[in-house]
């Protein structure tokens, strides 16, 4: 059995994710991290979740301003790291990529190949389109594909040559758990690594259950999870 990796989602989620401070913790515990990619209107790449943020009673699309304009607008914003500031900062880090749009898949993919880090980074996405188009434009790289809700779970068969899938925990809640640990293994034996992920789920519950089904837990505090995972590792 394969020791699962402990990922930091969006370093660690919360008031400070996808910023500096918060991969910098994350780093101390997990064996990667797993940050957002969306472009600025001037063309550069940067970590944000959401497309749009809200600042001085005010919502800002992040790809109609500059680089310059949201580090003076955004709350975080002197703490957001552009992509290539993630690959050059953490050398030796497992990185998960999630494009968010699909203009960003060839200038994202260049960064890593001049960093060289394509090796360490898995580029996931939860649009079908995308993930394929990550597979058309670099068929070496791994690419993973990321399940939001039954219905995409349903559009999985149909993408080919994929990496990994990363599920969430929350798909318990609308097939059970038992059906989640069912897929879980049947993707697995279909050479598929499994990336647990959580969106509003416990996951101090719930990685116990699944530890041994992943090979990636995708975790929203990995500095609170480090002690379970190692528990866990001494327990197998």
């Amino acid at each position: 059995m394969r020791k699962p990796m402990l990922i930091g989602h969006r370093g660690i989620r919360g008031r400070l994710e996808n910023t500096l401070p918060a991969f910098r913790r994350a780093v101390q515990y997990a064996d990667g991290i797993e940050f957002d990619i969306r472009s600025t209107g001037d063309g550069r790449l940067v970590v944000h979740h959401d497309p749009v943020f809200r600042s001085n009673g005010r919502g800002y699309q992040i790809r109609e301003l500059t680089l310059l304009e949201i580090r003076r607008l955004h709350p975080n914003g002197k703490i957001i790291p552009t992509v290539k500031e993630i690959f050059r900062r953490f050398p030796g880090m497992f990185l998960d990529a999630d494009i968010k749009e699909a203009p960003t898949v060839e200038p994202a993919l260049r960064i890593a190949e001049r960093t060289k880090s394509i090796e360490r980074t898995v580029f996931s996405s939860e649009n079908p389109e995308i993930a394929r188009r990550l597979l058309r434009e670099c068929p070496d790289c791994k690419v993973g594909f990321s399940i939001v809700g039954y219905a995409s779970s349903l559009r999985l068969p149909r993408i080919k040559g994929l990496y990994s899938v990363h599920v969430p925990i929350d798909a318990v809640s609308y097939i059970g758990y038992h059906q989640l640990a069912v897929l879980l293994k049947t993707l697995r034996k279909r050479g598929l690594r499994i990336y647990l992920w959580n969106y509003e789920m416990d996951e101090l519950y719930w990685v116990p259950r699944l530890f041994q089904l992943v090979d990636a837990v995708i975790s929203d505090n990995p500095v609170r999870l480090r002690k379970v995972f190692t528990g866990l590792w001494g327990m197998v």
